[in-house]
């Protein structure tokens, strides 16, 4: 595998350390080799800034791009939003050339520029591709043949699709097939593509309308979902807060715990599960767990 620079982003580092350090698990396991990026800003955002000014939300992430590419490196993302944003503004400034120029004049009055040779990558990019999928399972030290996940891919990685290029915008598996190599089985659902709501934030009752209607497929399904898997931290928390609060107002009973791809990943090559802080959220995992150790 290459060497990239790690873009981390804000809200894992900030708000959800455990997610970094089971990433960093697994990437120290494959042998992922990464170089921390300095005087990174945020990605920005995604929805909120890029409404507000596109201008600004372009600079701001070509400047992030500007820096992997003075290091020589592809950036490579831990969060879905940063890689939304990213990957678009690459592909914007590529397709471009004179916008790419009129970037480059804000950029240098900060002693920054861009060329367009970084590219971006997803960790779910990388961790798909044949040679790393078949070292994965060549890897597995605890295979997850008893367990059940519904996989939620979530908005950022697979759309626009004409950009992302992540999957199959209709029918994504890459998430899917990881888990699979660790021993797990996965599941079809028809809520399967759906928006996790969280960027609703000001119409929090349309947020609490989709968690309520993939948690309640996943809950009536006649099956154990041991875990909902995800890759992206606003889905991540966004499942984990509403879920309990959603039980609280309806009286129905949700107890579907959602984890980060690279935690179960952990799991699987080793890692023990003392390490990896899995009850730091709202719906503890803990028949997982029972399962995990029994």
């Amino acid at each position: 595998m290459n060497e990239f620079a790690l873009y981390l982003g804000c809200t894992i580092p900030l708000k959800l350390p455990q997610l970094e350090k089971a990433f960093r698990d697994v990437a120290n396991i494959l042998d992922v080799k990464l170089r921390e990026m300095k005087g990174v800003s945020c990605c920005p955002e995604p929805v909120s800034l890029q409404s507000l000014n596109i201008d600004t939300w372009i600079t701001l992430g070509a400047r992030n791009l500007s820096i992997a590419e003075k290091m020589g490196l592809d950036m490579l993302t831990i969060c879905s939003g940063c890689y939304e944003t990213l990957k678009t503004v690459s592909v914007l400034l590529e397709e471009d050339e004179e916008y790419l120029n009129k970037i480059n004049g804000v950029l240098q009055k900060i002693n920054h520029h861009y060329s367009g040779k970084t590219k971006v990558y997803h960790f779910v990019e990388l961790f798909t591709q044949p040679e790393c999928l078949e070292k994965i399972e060549k890897m597995v030290m605890k295979p997850l043949d008893n367990l059940t996940f519904a996989v939620h891919y979530g908005c950022h990685l697979i759309r626009p699709s004409k950009i992302m290029q992540f999957d199959h915008p209709e029918k994504p598996e890459k998430i899917d097939k990881i888990l699979q190599v660790l021993g797990a089985r996965t599941i079809d659902f028809a809520t399967k593509l759906e928006c996790c709501g969280y960027c609703a934030r000001l119409q929090d009752e349309i947020g609490e309308h989709l968690v309520e209607e993939k948690m309640t497929e996943l809950s009536e399904r006649g099956e154990d979902i041991d875990a909902l898997i995800a890759v992206c931290p606003a889905c991540i928390t966004q499942y984990d807060r509403k879920e309990k609060l959603i039980a609280r107002r309806t009286g129905k009973e949700f107890d579907i715990p959602v984890l980060y791809l690279p935690e179960i990943m952990a799991i699987a090559l080793g890692v023990p599960l003392e390490d990896l802080n899995l009850t730091k959220r709202s719906v503890k995992p803990q028949k997982l767990i029972e399962k995990l150790t029994s």
